[in-house]
């Protein structure tokens, strides 16, 4: 899924490997690492609220990050069960990086672009919409068939 100039595309190889995190959260958790601690107090709700960041304030930005280089998984629980915490927030910092370095593989129309939280949120609650059993061609078909009423004959 990538927020680009011609809107949201949910799907395509391009996109596969695109992830969107907090970006204050990516710096943050990047000064930590390279604080005294090392990342050694990064903990897996620190990857959390990088990575699935709802709890942000609807105009705070998310940026793209590609997770290509790091062959690893795209959900944050596979991730930090994967590499641990600290482990994963080194893989989103080189994914950050490495979004940077090749982001001119894509055209200026497919270029993921930065979105806010609630553009993030708007796009999943309509992503869930579609995805549910039956979607809305289910609702339709449940809808009561409401005949008209007969006219009455004027005499």
């Amino acid at each position: 899924m990538a927020n680009t100039a011609n809107g949201f595309v949910a799907e395509g190889e391009a996109y596969d490997k695109i992830v969107y995190v907090s970006k204050v959260r990516l710096q943050e958790l990047k000064k930590k690492m390279n604080g005294k601690s090392k990342g050694a107090d990064i903990t897996s709700e620190d990857v959390k609220g990088l990575m699935y960041p709802d709890d942000l304030d609807d105009e705070s930005l998310l940026i793209p990050v590609d997770v290509t280089g790091e062959e690893c998984p795209t959900s944050c629980e596979e991730l930090v069960e994967k590499v641990g915490a600290l482990g994963a927030v080194k893989a989103m910092v080189n994914a950050a990086d490495f979004f940077e370095k090749n982001k001119k593989k894509f055209s200026t129309e497919q270029l993921p672009l930065p979105m806010t939280v609630g553009e993030w949120m708007s796009f999943l609650s309509t992503e869930e919409g579609l995805d549910e059993e039956g979607g809305e061609e289910e609702d339709c078909e449940e809808d009561e068939v409401v005949e008209p009423t007969p006219k009455k004959r004027k005499t």
